[in-house]
This record gives structure tokens, sequence and C-alpha cells, in this order.
């Protein structure tokens, strides 16, 4: 059942990311028809600082899964129960508290973002909307947990495509007449259908278990209590991660939001991908510590896992470098396109905040809640401080060397925490092969990318570049990391076997 629920989440996870493939890559040059730059740069602006509203959830989505299971697991129906009402009651006050406050609120943030003085009710309108998709998004990670309870994962995944297609084919529709609007309306025609056919089904499901909703206040408290350090965690996380676009909107101008954004959508992506096949394997490394006493334990999985995905991470963003400008350039204009230094600096960022997740994962995976808390503020603490400081010398440039700098504290205080808690984990990740093969990767991709840039134009020759490439860097991974492909090719005879 466990590895069934594994695939359904995967399917789920590949679900959002085709929604967001299709709103933000597929379809981002039709909306340029009927949405200006500078226009799409406020509402990507005013949706990162309201996605800050999301800090108010605090993971109480997987708390509560994991309290569920525990209850229902003893025997408790009464107390899953009086936990699943507490958590759907707290989740409509956090929803109704975001709406009324993005209600009173989303006038200033349209001037703010805008820096023009007269209101625009597109701008007003839209980030309202979005307010209303963001609360039912928080209602239904909570309704959602049930399903995973009871291992009911089938058919949530396809809910979600049927809800993300309602709302791609209504932002399509729609946008010509209303512009900014349409894209608010079809996030919130997604949010809405999937929270009303989730909701259903959890309804369904709590019937056939014979579970009724009790309400305790006493449980409210209790999940509130466990938010604690991770509330302020993911409040810096979330200003860390989320809010970057906000911050150029405020800092530089809605226009440079945009561009920033269109650069970094390609390595990006790359990592979304990335991360859904390390999320995935992250159930499974889970599993394999909580079946023993000694979380410290060594295992095959953990000497392979973070060279792979480094490796699978930095293939992936070598190809983006390569291709970033002529992608960008066929898909929405040159003038759209930062420059090579900032998607080679994006990559980075990328290939760093990737590791410093994975690694993060691990720590959830090993029971060190504080640990994670602890150093995910740390960065987030960094990386503030660090934009505040480069930004107005470096504009774009400076809030990407803001990230890169705040994974290397981040790592730097991740060493010296396990060090004192007899954890190793982090070597994994940071250690001399890791810096062996960005090495290699970089040099490589110089070389090729003067090459590639002497013969731009001539299309036989840079895809002549870019495999000749790309095959010698594989033979090189190779060669060095025989074990780890042996454990691969295994891995995968086993799994089809």
């Amino acid at each position: 059942m466990k590895k069934i629920a594994i695939v359904h989440n995967f399917l789920s996870s590949f679900s959002n990311f085709a929604f967001l493939f299709l709103s933000s890559i597929v379809l981002l040059p039709y909306y340029f028809k009927f949405v200006s730059t500078s226009d799409y740069g406020i509402w990507l602006g005013g949706i990162s600082f309201l996605s800050l509203a999301s800090v108010l959830e605090a993971n109480i989505g997987l708390i509560l899964t994991q309290k569920l299971g525990e209850k229902w697991t003893k025997n408790k129906p009464d107390e899953f129960s009086k936990y699943l009402t507490a958590a759907l009651l707290f989740g409509l006050a956090i929803s109704s508290f975001i709406i009324i406050f993005t209600y009173f609120f989303k006038d200033t943030l349209s001037i703010w973002i805008s820096h023009k003085e007269q209101i625009e009710d597109s701008f007003s309108t839209s980030f309202f909307l979005y307010a209303v998709s963001l609360s039912i998004t928080i209602i239904s990670s909570y309704v959602s947990s049930v399903s995973q309870v009871f291992y009911k994962t089938l058919l949530p995944p396809f809910f979600n495509i049927f809800a993300s297609i309602l709302g791609i084919v209504y932002t399509v529709w729609a946008i010509p007449s209303q512009g900014i609007i349409a894209i608010a309306a079809g996030n919130l025609i997604k949010g809405l259908i999937y929270g009303l056919l989730s909701s259903i089904y959890t309804f369904i499901i709590l019937r056939e278990k014979n579970v009724s909703l009790i309400f305790e206040f006493s449980y409210v408290a209790k999940l509130i209590r466990t938010i604690g350090l991770p509330l302020i965690s993911k409040i810096g996380m979330t200003i860390a991660t989320s809010m970057q676009n906000f911050i150029i909107a405020a800092s530089i101008s809605a226009s440079a939001t945009t561009i920033f954004d269109i650069t970094k959508k390609l390595p990006f992506m790359m990592q979304t991908v990335i991360n859904m096949i390390a999320a995935s394997t992250f159930t499974s490394f889970s599993l394999f510590y909580s079946e023993r006493k000694n979380s410290s334990e060594n295992h095959v999985y953990t000497n392979h896992y973070f060279s792979l995905m480094r490796i699978l991470l930095l293939f992936s963003l070598m190809g983006t470098f390569f291709i970033g400008q002529d992608f960008i350039t066929l898909w929405v204009g040159s003038d759209k396109f930062c420059g090579n230094l900032l998607l080679a600096l994006l990559c980075i960022m990328v290939l760093t905040d990737q590791l410093r997740l994975i690694l993060s994962q691990q720590y959830y995976a090993i029971g060190k809640f504080t640990i994670t808390s602890i150093t995910d503020s740390i960065f987030a603490v960094s990386f503030m401080i660090m934009a505040l400081v480069l930004i107005p010398n470096l504009k774009l440039n400076g809030i990407v060397l803001a990230g890169i700098i705040a994974n290397i504290v981040y790592f730097m205080v991740c060493f010296y925490y396990e060090k004192k808690n007899h954890i190793n984990l982090v070597s994994h990740i940071i250690n001399k092969s890791f810096f062996v093969d960005l090495s290699v990767i970089l040099i490589i991709s110089a070389v090729a990318k003067l090459a590639f840039e002497y013969y731009r134009g001539a299309l036989f020759l840079e895809g002549l570049i870019i495999l000749s490439a790309i095959t010698f860097a594989c033979i090189l991974f190779y060669q060095k990391n025989k074990k780890l492909a042996g454990f691969v090719f295994s891995s995968f005879k086993k799994a089809s076997n």
C-alpha cells in the first residue's frame, strides 16, 4: 500500500508540475499578447508578497497527517476526529484572516508595487482572487491528509489534473478581455474545483470509516503548540524564496521582475523535476530510518542518494545554461533575457538550493526537526542580510548572489550542528567529490559556451557542440562513479522484475 501511495503522490506532484509548466512557460508568449511586461511584473510582485501568508499554514498539513496516522494506528478514533476537526477550524480561521486582510490591503499593495499614485482595479482584483485561491489551497492541504492516512491516494491526482485543465482553459479564454485578472481567476478555479472534489472524497472516506467530526478546543491549542520553531523557520524561508519577485519589484522595477522571473524559469523547472525525484525517494528513506532505533545508521542508499541527485542536477543545469538564451529568445524574445552571467549564477543558486532542500528533507526523515528549523532560519536571515547589502549595487545579480552566499552559510552551520549531534549527512553532499564534479561541469560548460557563441547561428555546429560537451562529461562521470552507476542500474533491474 505504501509503495502504491508513493506512486500516486508522484503523480500528484507531476500534475502540479504540468499545471505550472503550462501556465507559466508554455502559455507565457500568449499572455504577452494581451499583458505588458510591466503589468506581468506587478502581478508577480504582488503574489510574491501575498505568498508570505502561507507561513500561517506552518506545515500543519504534514504534522496533521502524522498525528492522524498515529491516532488511527493506536485505535483512537475520537482523538483522530478531534485533531482533524481542530485543523479544519484552524484552517478556516487562517483563510478568513488572509482574505479579510487582502481585501483591505489590496489597493495599497497595488500602489506599492506599481509605483503609481492611482489605484488600478485590475491589480487589486487579481491580488484578492489570488488570496482566496491561496486560502483554499491551505484548507485543501488539511483535508487531503485524510486520504494520505488511509492510502486512498489514487483519485486526488486526477482531481488535480481535472481542476488544472479547467483553470488553464478559463485563463486562455478570458485573458484577451480580462488581462491579469484572467490569470488570477484561473488559479482560483483550479483551487476551488480541487478543494471541492477533495472535500467530497474525504467526506466519503470518513463515512466509510465511521468517523464524525468532534470539536474540542484543547486540540486546537495542541496543534498550535506543535508549530513553534517550524513557524519561525517557515517565515524566514518564505521571505527568502517566495518574496524574491516582490523584493525586485519594490526595489528595482516591475519590468525587472518579469525579466528576472523569465530568466530563472528554465533552471527552476529543472529543479522542480529533480525535486520530484528526490521527494519520491524521500519517503523510502524516511521509512528505512523509522524502522531502526539508531537514526545515524548508514546504508548503501545513503552512500549513493546524494551523489545521484547532485549529478542529475549538474547535468540538467549544464543543459539549461547551453540552451537558455536561445530558448528565451524563441520563447518570448531576446529583450526578456537577463544575460548569460545571470543565467549562470541562477544555475549555481538552483544547484545549492536543491541540495539544501534535499538535506533538509533527510533531517526530517531522521527526526531532527530542531536542526532543520534552526538551519533553515539561519539560511533565511543570511539571505535577507546579503540581499540588503548586494542589491543596491549589483541589482538582479545581487539577489542571486545573496541566495548562493546564504546556502554556503547554511551548509557551514549544518557541518557544525552535525559534528555536535554526531550525524553524518552533510558530508555526503559537500565533499571532495562535490567540488571535483562542480569543477568538471564548470570547465566543460565554459569551454563549450565559448565555442557555442563563436558558431552561434550555425544550428548543426551548435547542436554538435552541446552533444559533444554532454557526452564528454558523461564519460568522465561514468569513469569516476562506476559504483554509483552499478547501484542505479541494479535498482532499476530490481524494480522492473
